[in-house]
């Protein structure tokens, strides 16, 4: 059997900012909720913004392009400089979703003091969740880098590819060295192996693994894979178009990810958008429209994400639920889309969410893909 049908075959089976009262009031009910499970605390007491006067700016879907990007702006400066990680205390599900929103600004308390978690873990730092081995040795005595799963724990590797993804998204490049105890390996090694591994890959939930592909490689790349079959990226967007989104994990939101960066990768390179890639084209459309019709009036994104209404007072669910697909808007939607009054909105919800818990942990996942979000609306917006 090939590699395209054995992957064939695992697929058959208000105001944004509320008066000092009403933030105290909502902070009172949110205090006691299960948002701090795996929770990322504050690296120091805060005082809420706001406190010392009651006169303060609002931000209206209606304000000019430049007073949403500085809500944006001191709303991804202010959840930076005021929680902080250690390795000595956190897991890699928690550093590796900071990273994911900052990149290598993203700061971590190590063994020799306050530095960029990109570059401690280059030089060959480890925790709990990130311990990197040698992988298989290629027939140019090249090794991998190999990072094990360690699912369902939220302290490892909870998707296959999942680090690498978020090193990918974070800049790093494919020739930026990493090592592995006194050895010295590349990003190349680690998308090596991963590559090499997709036959075991038997979730079939390939949606990280579409994305460093699509930082590095062309999106006609095919290669070999350990069981001697020949894999392609098209094949692996064709297995993420196929599945049900309803019931993918946060709602088909990072499988929709990672076949929007595919595509990207595609338009940018100038090829043409045909077959799996127009149904990949058309698919985004689809979830983006479903976003839409499904929206809060209050600008929150439904609880059930994409698939139906859903609408809670409990904010840590609303800002789980909200970041991702606003993270997915950023990354999938177009121009106009992005600059469409329906997500200018659920920015300004999000980023009235984040403040409304400042000074409560929240579990890394929800508060750092919420963040990534709003990065890559940044990104977007100011490029358009």
């Amino acid at each position: 059997m090939n590699g395209i049908s054995s992957v064939k075959q695992s697929m058959d089976n208000q105001h944004p900012r509320h008066r000092l009262l009403s933030r105290r009031l909502m902070l009172g009910s949110i205090a006691t909720s299960a948002i701090g499970i795996s929770g990322c605390p504050l690296s120091m007491p805060q005082t809420l913004p706001g406190d010392a006067s009651d006169d303060e700016q609002t931000v209206s879907v209606g304000s000019d392009d430049r007073e949403l990007a500085t809500l944006v702006r001191d709303t991804l400066d202010y959840e930076k400089n005021s929680r902080g990680l250690s390795v000595s205390i956190n897991g890699a599900w928690q550093i590796f979703h900071g990273i994911l929103a900052y990149g290598s600004e993203f700061l971590i308390d190590t063994p020799s003091g306050l530095q960029s978690a990109v570059e401690y873990f280059k030089a060959g730092g480890v925790c709990d969740g990130f311990r990197p081995r040698l992988g298989d040795r290629f027939d140019d005595g090249e090794y991998g880098f190999k990072v094990d799963m360690q699912a369902s724990t939220k302290v490892g590797q909870g998707h296959r590819d999942q680090w690498l993804a978020v090193v990918a998204q974070a800049g790093q490049q494919r020739n930026d060295q990493w090592k592995i105890d006194e050895t010295t390996l590349t990003i190349e090694n680690w998308l090596r192996q991963a590559e090499f591994d997709v036959p075991l890959n038997y979730e079939a939930e390939f949606s990280w693994t579409l994305i460093p592909l699509s930082f590095y490689r062309p999106s006609d790349y095919r290669w070999t894979a350990r069981d001697g079959e020949t894999y392609s990226t098209e094949l692996l967007v064709e297995s993420e178009v196929l599945r049900d989104l309803a019931a993918s994990v946060c709602g088909g939101t990072h499988r929709l990810i990672g076949i929007a960066y595919a595509l990207r990768n595609r338009v940018t390179e100038g090829s043409a958008v045909t077959g799996i890639w127009s149904q990949a084209k058309d698919h985004l459309a689809a979830a983006i429209e479903m976003a839409r019709v499904n929206q809060n009036p209050d600008g929150t994104y439904s609880t059930a994400y994409l698939h139906r209404t859903g609408w809670c007072s409990d904010l840590g669910e609303s800002l789980g639920t909200t970041g991702h697909v606003l993270e997915t808007i950023a990354v999938a939607g177009d121009d106009e889309t992005l600059r469409a009054d329906w997500v200018r909105r659920s920015v300004v919800k999000l980023c009235e969410i984040l403040e409304l818990c400042r000074g409560v942990d929240l579990e890394c996942g929800v508060l750092y893909h919420a963040l990534h979000g709003l990065l890559e609306y940044q990104r977007r917006i100011a490029s358009a």
